[in-house]
């Protein structure tokens, strides 16, 4: 099964008042993210042993392996992507209470 950009749970416009234009937004997540994960099901695909491993088995599988950095870096990045996109909100922002 491969890997794949989330939805976002927002509108592409949604956090244009809180400083991430449409634009921004759009390259971030449709192609920045994306990369990500469009290069961690190459590494996938090519390598048994990650097959069938879930997000973050594939994190700690890979890492402080040197031979496995790149794919430790790009399931990382969309480990910590789906996060990011997670806790921005349209809402969000100002002093914690």
């Amino acid at each position: 099964m491969a890997f794949e950009l989330p939805s976002l749970p927002y509108s592409h416009t949604a956090l244009a008042e809180r400083g991430m234009c449409q634009e921004t937004l759009e390259l971030h997540h449709g192609k920045h993210h994306q990369a990500y994960v469009t290069a961690l099901n190459g590494f996938v695909e090519k390598d048994a042993a990650l097959q069938g491993k879930s997000l973050e088995e594939i994190v700690a599988l890979s890492h402080g392996k040197a031979d496995m950095a790149p794919v430790f870096n790009n399931a990382g990045q969309h480990w910590n992507h789906i996060l990011f996109w997670q806790n921005m909100s349209p809402t969000g922002g100002g002093i914690p209470g």
